[in-house]
């Protein structure tokens, strides 16, 4: 009977040894779990997304205000009374055509007078050269070089009067009447038939029938443009419509972007774009959109994602580990090489492959190493 006892209350003890033992394990893991969780908690909590590849596209919206690509302002600086108005704002005209006639009649008369004295200077000369000959008739020989060196003063007088009269006479041609210098559009009309013309002012303006405007544009996107390659444009005002473009002139400017992100202090070229059509008019305002995209596949990456240090660009990357609890992820610094950017993605070329997960945003700052939880 005893020994029954004894068997039982070895037994009894065994079960509770086997109790606590296992509550203790249980505590334990349910202390490993709830501090492992806490610690989580504590951890930076982050984004990410994942790298793609692809061509980087480049879009920008421009906008401007229509005006003439020539425009020609045509003056009659004589001062000369207008004669005739030849033609009205608007008309299209052609090369040499005759726009405003002068009144040129005292330039004229001048002319006369100083033709009469041209003549006048020419019989002096014949007389002086019948004096010469009947010098050296006599034999006198002072009375032979005095005649020569009047005959030689007179053609320099006479040569003197020639080239007034010649000056006279192209001043006469060139301010005589207003003609079109090129095949164009008269955008402007000041003359009007009885008043004197401004001197100095535009009595006509002409354009040469084309339109076109001005924008700043990313340098990186104006050097994937070419000249002469067509675009859509809008034109904004009582009637939007939608006509066609063609790129004219790209020529670099001083101008800087100030906009955030990669693109920080990104240099600007200046474009200008021709459009032709029969229904503008100079000051309607315009927009267009250009979109570009790289020729070459790229490994893409949020802009982001992208930080910026004295050693260079650099991202975060997710490195995945797996435990006995669960996987965990920590953070590494990789560099990189941007080759492009625009506002959303940016070009990479070392450091990534596609598909990898890079971190976006964190709520907090992150080091090398670091332990992070997936948002």
């Amino acid at each position: 009977m005893e020994l029954l006892h004894t068997e039982q209350t070895k037994s009894g003890r065994k079960r509770m040894i086997r109790m606590f033992s296992g509550l203790f394990i249980g505590l334990l893991i349910v202390s490993t779990l709830l501090s492992n969780t806490l610690i989580a908690l504590t951890q930076p909590k982050v984004i990410v997304v994942e790298t793609s590849r692809g061509q980087l596209i480049h879009t920008f919206q421009g906008s401007g205000v229509l005006k003439w690509m020539t425009e020609v302002a045509l003056t009659n600086n004589a001062g000369w009374k207008v004669k005739r108005v030849d033609v009205k704002e608007g008309e299209v005209v052609k090369k040499g055509q005759k726009l405003v006639l002068y009144d040129s009649t005292e330039a004229e008369q001048q002319i006369m007078d100083e033709q009469a004295s041209l003549q006048k200077l020419k019989l002096s000369i014949e007389e002086l050269q019948s004096s010469y000959i009947e010098a050296v008739q006599s034999g006198d020989e002072m009375s032979i070089r005095s005649a020569k060196r009047v005959i030689e003063t007179s053609k320099i007088d006479l040569g003197v009067q020639q080239r007034k009269i010649q000056k006279l006479q192209d001043h006469l041609t060139n301010n005589r009447e207003l003609v079109a210098p090129f095949d164009g559009i008269v955008t402007q009309v000041n003359a009007t038939a009885g008043l004197i013309s401004s001197n100095g002012g535009a009595d006509v303006r002409i354009s040469n029938g084309s339109l076109g405007f001005e924008l700043l544009a990313p340098a990186v996107i104006a050097d994937l443009l070419e000249i002469g390659e067509t675009l859509d444009v809008q034109v904004n005002g009582n009637h939007v419509k939608q006509v066609e473009g063609q790129i004219a002139v790209i020529q670099d400017t001083n101008s800087i972007d100030k906009g955030n992100g990669t693109t920080l202090n990104s240099p600007m070229k200046n474009i200008l774009v021709k459009v032709q059509d029969e229904s503008l008019k100079g000051g309607d305002r315009v927009q267009m959109e250009l979109t570009k995209s790289t020729s070459d596949d790229a490994i893409l990456i949020s802009n982001k994602a992208i930080h910026e240090d004295g050693s260079g660009k650099y991202i975060f990357k997710i490195e995945e580990r797996s435990g006995p609890l669960g996987n965990t992820y920590y953070i590494r610094r990789t560099s990189i090489i941007v080759t492009d950017s625009n506002e959303h993605v940016s070009a990479v070329t070392q450091g990534i492959f596609e598909g990898e997960q890079v971190i976006v945003e964190s709520s907090d700052p992150l080091q090398d190493g670091d332990k992070v939880r997936m948002h």
